[in-house]
């Protein structure tokens, strides 16, 4: 098993597990870890997923040694599951919190960006060599880096492969977070936790709304937000929460 994992508090916790390799991801690893979203997806006990690596690394992307033996077909299949992949992350009506340890380069940082949060530990490196081995970026990474962190940045990472440490990232909105390297693990745990404990139908459309808001015009926006609220509002969770609030005031 490339990807171990367990389930505690509401909180999935995946760790990409080939240290000798980086965390460097062949076929199998990815069709694992596009299992791993869609068991989760289908897990009323899982309400946050977060993603991190063990060892040096989050990953380094691809597998090379694995690649050099691909054939076509092969690489084909490979270069379709990161799309496959980025469907399903996105699509996955549960927050996604990536732990960024280390190196998180290629299709690292494609799956990386999948994640709807990002948090840093101080020695993290981002980055895509991709350039450098005449390759092009895959898994939705073209769209999210430049909606992350705009057209120049996104071409300049591509075009330079020039690695961002985690400071830069933070600066250009590249993560949400950064923590000191041996914090990471508890500080992403208890956040993840945190979230977990809130309505389900409110963190459903929360993600919903952000992500249908990156390209909706403005009006669709105003009225897919009313009816997503609306939503909540009627859902059992949301209306325990606002009468656990309402009980915590009167104490």
């Amino acid at each position: 098993m490339a990807i171990q994992s367990e389930i505690n508090n509401g909180v999935l916790w995946a760790v990409i597990d080939r240290p000798k390799a980086l965390n460097a991801f062949d076929i199998p690893d990815l069709e694992e870890l596009l299992q791993l979203f869609r068991d989760a997806k289908a897990n009323p006990d899982i309400k946050v997923i977060t993603l991190t690596g063990t060892g040096r690394a989050f990953s380094v992307g691809a597998d090379i040694k694995a690649m050099d033996k691909m054939t076509e077909e092969e690489f084909g299949k490979a270069a379709s599951l990161y799309q496959v992949l980025a469907r399903e992350a996105l699509a996955l009506d549960k927050p996604i919190i990536g732990a960024i340890n280390g190196f998180a380069l290629g299709g690292g940082l494609e799956v990386a960006l999948m994640c709807d949060m990002r948090i840093a530990g101080k020695s993290a490196k981002l980055g895509l060599p991709d350039a450098y081995m005449g390759f092009s970026p895959t898994g939705g990474l073209t769209w999210l880096l430049t909606k992350m962190v705009g057209l120049s940045v996104a071409m300049d990472m591509a075009l330079s492969t020039d690695m961002l440490d985690a400071d830069e990232s933070l600066r250009v909105g590249l993560v949400s977070r950064v923590v000191e390297d041996d914090q990471l693990e508890t500080v992403t745990r208890a956040l993840a936790e945190r979230i977990a404990s809130f309505p389900e139908r409110g963190l459903r459309n929360i993600k919903r709304s952000f992500y249908m808001a990156a390209d909706a015009d403005f009006a669709s926006v105003l009225t897919l937000e009313e009816a997503y609220d609306s939503d909540c509002f009627r859902s059992e969770g949301t209306q325990a929460a606002l009468k656990d609030f309402i009980e915590s005031r009167r104490k």
